[in-house]
């Protein structure tokens, strides 16, 4: 096996695959769009890309996003085992870094910062960082770059930085819409497309098989008189609205697009309408809404079974009269003969169930199915809560739901935590089947699953391939899709499949329609590293790292800074109460801390963290008569707290759990830990300081001092 060679990757780590090679190096000039079956490294091919830029260009930075943190995680842990670099620049910013840590970071010297678009663009629009230092972004899972999402915005800004903006989106299927994936190429300024499918030659070799089998089931016969009832309250709903105008075409072709447009177009109508004009276009709403409530419940009974729908009603009767909606239908006499068939233990099981269980317990059969791994897929919680109880009680499977970190009535969320160890028992065989939301189906590195099922097909191109791709990754699978024959379930099985032809039709084109974009500026000429900082680099790598937990990663990196700052917190207080109320010039403030050996960027988080709490303040300096908008005198604030008076304090004895001072060289008092509010640097025996205090007496009669505010330290 041939592996790339490169000044930073680590030797023996990729692979050199001629696909790889190509796409990487068509990305390192253009802005391209990478559109690769899952499971053929279009992480690895970002590492290269990025590696190219950090060799070439010493000053220049990168930034990595995924939509969510277990995905920036995976990223952090492929780049570090793969682009040699020392540890600490490598480093992962997530909702659960601090502002101020993460404008300490982003200021800081780390050559390859991973982050979610969330956190990006809140501290773009909060001025915490800038994007002016990277030479590449890349934008992970990019069909998601429409609209409003962060990643539209930040492309934008980033396509007008100075210099030579490089981006790079990765994708498995960006869609089978033209004008959806021209947007996204439009959003992220793409100017090439490197796609790949199955049957290309040069991927061939590293595709793994997987068979996609249909597998359709009839409803039981007592689904029947339900599902005619719902529709029927359906039927009545749609053709009032039909009679009135604001529906199209045979009632029984309605479709759910329709009724959503419709409310869409409706809710912009009551808004746009004065007061009194609302009331009949609120009772239009509330038809349309039940409507699709009900075409909603039709949908839970024919693809999801009776439990699903079940629960779905329970919620309905507990929101009482909040919806109105919700109302009619329960109140409908229609609806009697639903309620009848959900309530008590008669009804009856979907076939999907029995179909799920008999394919499990095969596929787990015995010494032969000992190392598989099933990963099952369904729209709604309901089921998967469902579909795990039943699993259970069957012999040889060992189930768990696996769904998002939003928490439900009564449904509890799983945190990121709890995901990661979830994936830890599928790899190490605790459990061997997941039954999972769409939360799994984007993205995580989900080990070993030979066997994938959707529980219902669906319609989207985008969601089918993420799907299809949690299995054959590293050897072949099968992909099972269970369709109740007669519903929509029939319809979204050959649609999804429609629309993965049509979508890679567009990626195979998109070349064709895409122009070169305009730059503000021309590329530099390279800056390579030279060897000497290469062997430094070489000293510090002297072998790969070992593998260690995203989590634990960002925990260690974040306390190490936290450390770092409050040590420096710490200093700079003492320095500036040193200075007292007249102050400390900040440019003698920041040469002293950097001659500690404390960074920039680390004294500016630890000015904003002092500032913040209010024990330290910034001033404008004057220049001509004109304040300065750059703060340039650092100082102990000036206004005063009410009850307090400036006196001075001695410390003349630490004892455990008190500390005896003079006040105003006249009266010996008790500083107690509670009663003081300043740096524990200054009790010590012999140190003074002024302070803003009060006195009182304890009930014993014993004089104590609370110390308010220290603003200015004595030399010790």
């Amino acid at each position: 096996m041939d592996y790339v060679s490169h000044p930073l990757i680590y030797e023996g780590t990729v692979e050199d695959r001629e696909y790889q090679r190509v796409i990487s190096g068509a990305a390192r000039d253009r802005n391209t769009l990478v559109v690769l079956p899952t499971a053929l490294g279009k992480t690895v091919i970002s590492a290269l890309v990025a590696a190219d830029l950090l060799y070439s260009y010493r000053g220049r930075r990168v930034l990595v996003m995924a939509p969510t943190r277990p995905l920036c995680v995976q990223h952090l842990e492929t780049f570090r085992r793969t682009i040699r670099l020392p540890e600490d620049d490598f480093v992962l910013l997530t909702g659960r870094t601090g502002a101020t840590l993460r404008e300490a970071i982003w200021a800081g010297r780390a050559r390859v910062v991973f982050a979610t678009p969330q956190v990006v663009r809140n501290d773009l629009l909060a001025g915490r960082m800038s994007l002016e230092g990277f030479g590449l972004l890349v934008f992970d899972e990019c069909h998601r770059s429409v609209k409003e999402y962060a990643y539209t915005e930040i492309a934008g800004q980033y396509a007008s930085t100075p210099g030579y903006p490089l981006i790079l989106g990765m994708t498995a299927s960006p869609g089978s819409d033209i004008e959806r994936v021209k947007a996204i190429c439009s959003s992220l300024s793409v100017e090439h497309v490197e796609y790949r499918n199955d049957d290309d030659p040069d991927v061939r070799p590293y595709i793994q098989p997987v068979t996609v089998e249909p597998i359709t089931v009839d409803l039981p016969p007592e689904y029947g008189p339900v599902r005619d009832a719902l529709k029927g309250m359906l039927d009545e709903r749609v053709k009032w609205l039909q009679a009135r105008g604001y529906l199209k075409g045979a009632y029984r072709g309605v479709s759910r697009r329709q009724l959503l447009e419709l409310g869409i177009e409706l809710r912009y109508a009551a808004e746009m309408s004065i007061e009194e004009e609302r009331g009949p276009i609120y009772a239009v709403i509330s038809r349309q809404a039940s409507a699709l409530t009900i075409f909603h419940m039709i949908e839970l009974l024919e693809a999801q079974g009776a439990y699903t729908l079940r629960a779905f009603v329970d919620r309905m009767a507990d929101e009482g009269g909040g919806n109105r909606g919700h109302s009619a239908i329960l109140d409908d006499e229609a609806f009697a003969a639903v309620r009848r068939f959900l309530e008590g233990d008669h009804a009856v099981e979907h076939p999907k169930v029995e179909a799920l269980r008999g394919l499990l317990e095969k596929q787990f059969r015995g010494g032969s199915g000992m190392g598989s791994r099933a990963l099952v897929f369904t729209q709604y919680r309901d089921t998967a809560a469902h579909l795990v109880e039943v699993l259970n009680g069957v012999k040889g499977i060992a189930a768990e739901r696996f769904v998002g970190q939003a928490s439900r009535p009564n449904d509890r969320g799983l945190t990121q935590d709890r995901q990661a160890s979830l994936i830890r028992d599928l790899r190490e065989g605790v459990l061997n089947t997941l039954v999972a939301t769409s939360i799994a189906e984007e993205g995580l590195d989900i080990p070993q699953v030979d066997l994938v099922v959707f529980y219902e097909p669906i319609p989207s191109e985008i969601r089918y391939i993420q799907r299809r791709g949690r299995t054959g990754r590293r050897a072949a699978g099968r992909a099972v899709i269970l369709a109740a024959r007669d519903t929509l379930d029939m319809v979204y099985l050959y649609a999804s499949q429609g629309r993965v032809e049509r979508m890679r039709g567009i990626a195979q084109r998109l070349n064709s329609v895409l122009k070169p974009i305009i730059r503000p500026g021309r590329r530099p000429a390279p800056e390579p590293l030279s060897q000497a900082e290469l062997d430094q680099i070489y000293s510090r790598t002297a072998s790969k790292p070992e593998p260690i937990s995203g989590s634990a990663l960002e925990k260690e990196r974040l306390s190490a800074m936290a450390r770092l700052v409050s040590r420096a917190e710490r200093s700079i207080y003492m320095k500036v109460l040193e200075g007292g109320t007249a102050g400390t010039a900040d440019d003698a403030l920041y040469k002293e801390m950097q001659e500690e050996g404390f960074s920039r960027e680390v004294v500016r988080a630890a000015m904003a963290r002092l500032v913040g709490a209010k024990h330290v303040a910034e001033a404008p300096k004057a220049r001509d008569g004109a304040p300065s908008a750059t703060p340039s005198v650092i100082s102990i604030p000036q206004k005063d707290i009410p009850g307090t008076r400036l006196m001075s304090i001695e410390v003349e004895r630490v004892e455990p759990g008190r500390v005896l001072v003079r006040v105003d060289e006249r009266w010996m008092a008790r500083l107690l830990p509670e009663n003081y509010d300043g740096p524990r640097g200054l009790l010590k025996r012999g140190r003074s300081f002024e302070a803003l205090c009060y006195l009182y007496h304890d009930e014993g009669g014993v004089l104590l001092v609370r110390v308010r505010r220290v603003v200015k330290a004595g030399l010790p």
